[in-house]
């Protein structure tokens, strides 16, 4: 008995699981690799400037480009993660510790928060030596766990420095040969050259749009809230600096679930202008989001800002820190896709709904 088409079944089927065998090998690294496919979009312009003064000697121009883009990104982000564990550190063994005078300051806290309208409520029938026992006792406790977490981050220091190497690497090759690669892409695939060619200009457009964007607003953000807090007294103003630089991801919140919050805990504590101040600052900085991120991203992309703010916050809950661009990228080629559809399906669309 002839099977028809054996030989073409069964080609396809090898070629489908030598493909997943494949993909499954870039599974550990697909973020090293995405982050460098997105690095190679934003300074490709840097490589071909370097190409051309070169006279076409890719590889030392594609090595100097990544040279640069560690002097200018990945350094930095080091030297911050290191300042903000620096002064988280001394916040733990400050308060850790069973200094007296540290003891003190936690038992003048106390005091003060009792004092205050909301301390009275919440510790109507509670001693302030109760609430001092039981700030030192959890302060401990945290204290006490910020071992393990400190063991476990020097274990993943290796594995940080492999992800650094395999986005670099990556970075490296999609430099020199990145235009190969899409071509390649383009050749296999059934769609359309001009279609193709729109899904290609979607993912490059978002990808900048979103880097753009998110850097700029993160960097407004975070600075105002910082100067913010520096004149409104706040302690460890370079940790909340960075924290409301990485909320300035989150759409139309950002860096003002921090500001407001903190200053309705001024004003809790007593210190009445300060809190106020803060809050109006936070309603700034919202404002600012709310004005700056669809000119940003959604204005680049041609995409409505509902759509950004729920693949913006989707993409985090999906993908994870790296889905703030992740979710816009999938959502814009998912427009587009639907958009090719519409063209394609025209007359058949048209006749269905007649």
């Amino acid at each position: 008995m002839m099977f028809k088409n054996l030989n073409l079944y069964f080609f396809f089927i090898v070629l489908i699981v030598v493909s997943v065998g494949a993909f499954m090998l870039f599974i550990p690294y697909l973020s090293a690799i995405f982050v460098a496919a997105l690095f190679s979009v934003m300074f490709y312009g840097v490589y071909t400037f370097f190409e051309k003064i070169l006279v076409n000697r890719k590889m030392i121009a594609s090595t100097i480009t990544c040279i640069l883009i560690a002097f200018i990104i990945v350094l930095p982000l080091a030297g911050v993660g290191k300042m903000v564990a620096n002064e988280v550190s001394g916040v733990v063994k400050y308060f850790a510790t069973e200094d007296v005078n540290n003891q003190q300051a936690i038992v003048t806290f106390a005091e003060k928060f009792k004092q205050s309208t909301t301390g009275q409520t919440v510790f109507a029938h509670v001693e302030v030596t109760d609430v001092r026992e039981s700030i030192i006792q959890l302060i401990k406790k945290v204290g006490g766990a910020i071992g393990p977490i400190v063991k476990k981050t020097y274990d993943s220091i290796v594995n940080g420095a492999i992800w650094i190497f395999v986005m670099f690497f990556s970075l490296f090759y999609f430099f020199i040969d990145g235009r190969r690669f899409v071509d390649k892409i383009k050749y296999l695939s059934p769609l359309r050259d001009k279609h193709e060619d729109m899904l290609i200009d979607k993912f490059v457009s978002m990808a900048r749009a979103t880097l753009k964007g998110t850097f700029i607003i993160g960097g407004i953000q975070g600075i105002l809230g910082g100067i913010a807090f520096l004149i409104a007294g706040v302690a460890s103003p370079i940790i909340w600096t960075v924290i409301m630089i990485f909320l300035s991801i989150i759409p139309a919140l950002g860096a003002s679930l921090i500001i407001i919050p903190g200053g309705i805990v001024m004003i809790t504590l007593g210190y009445v202008w300060q809190g106020i101040f803060l809050i109006v600052v936070g309603f700034a900085v919202s404002t600012v989001d709310n004005f700056l991120r669809p000119k940003f991203i959604g204005g680049d992309t041609k995409m409505h800002s509902l759509l950004v703010f729920f693949s913006t916050i989707g993409g985090m809950s999906v993908y994870g820190i790296i889905g703030f661009v992740i979710g816009p990228i999938v959502m814009a080629l998912a427009v587009a896709m639907w958009e090719i559809f519409a063209t394609e399906f025209k007359d058949d669309i048209e006749r269905f709904n007649a």
